[in-house]
């Protein structure tokens, strides 16, 4: 349908009520799951691994603070089917909402850094064991690269930037690569989580470094 196409450009967080929707790994994979294509409860479900009954209370969540929307409906076996996608094409948070020396906002920076943590560690435990599962049950071997690889490096304010503008063109490359429509051996889902962060210390420890 076209309307499937009509999407705003950013949802922004701006309370910490909706902040803390989002702070739930299990929400995290939902939209993950819903802003690609409009997808029914039972898609999304099939997908996780649930049954749909465990993700009714998400989905009404979601909608009722706006990141997600039915954009169509269908009768499937006389039974109304209802499609949901993102309201967005992308979520951000109100700067006010990251002023971490608030006490009412650091629990919810915490629980949405470890929400989004587990949710990047449950999709991808839960797509090594479906790995497992296919090729026990016959499926094509097909070898895939898996990048896991942590470092720390000390870089001027300005090499920083000049890296972080790098890496947001090529994670908007990645975002803009044409979706494969047919089926395959060869065509698969990738997911691509990004983690990059200044490190900050506290005082007494830097001078406890520098002893």
């Amino acid at each position: 349908m076209e309307q499937h196409k009509q999407r705003k450009p950013l949802f922004l967080v701006e309370d910490l009520e909706t902040l803390k929707v989002i702070t739930d790994p299990l929400r995290l994979q939902i939209l993950k799951l819903l802003n690609r294509d409009p997808r029914t409860v039972s898609d999304v479900a099939e997908k996780i691994g649930l049954s749909p009954s465990r993700l009714y209370y998400h989905f009404n969540l979601l909608e009722k603070h706006g990141f997600i929307s039915v954009v169509e409906t269908r009768m499937v076996s006389n039974m109304l089917e209802k499609l949901y996608w993102m309201t967005a094409d992308d979520v951000e948070i109100d700067k006010s909402l990251l002023d971490f020396s608030k006490n009412e906002v650091q629990e919810g920076l915490v629980s949405l850094v470890t929400s989004s943590l587990d949710a990047t560690r449950a999709e991808m435990l839960r797509s090594l064991q479906a790995r497992s599962y296919n090729l026990e049950k016959g499926a094509k071997p097909v070898p895939h690269d898996v990048f896991l690889h942590s470092m720390r490096k000390r870089l001027s304010d300005e090499t920083y930037q000049r890296f972080i503008l790098r890496l947001r063109e090529l994670l908007e490359e990645f975002d803009r690569l044409p979706e494969e429509t047919r089926s395959g051996d060869d065509v698969n889902d990738f997911s691509l989580a990004c983690y990059l962060f200044p490190n900050f210390y506290y005082q007494d420890e830097v001078q406890k470094d520098g002893a």
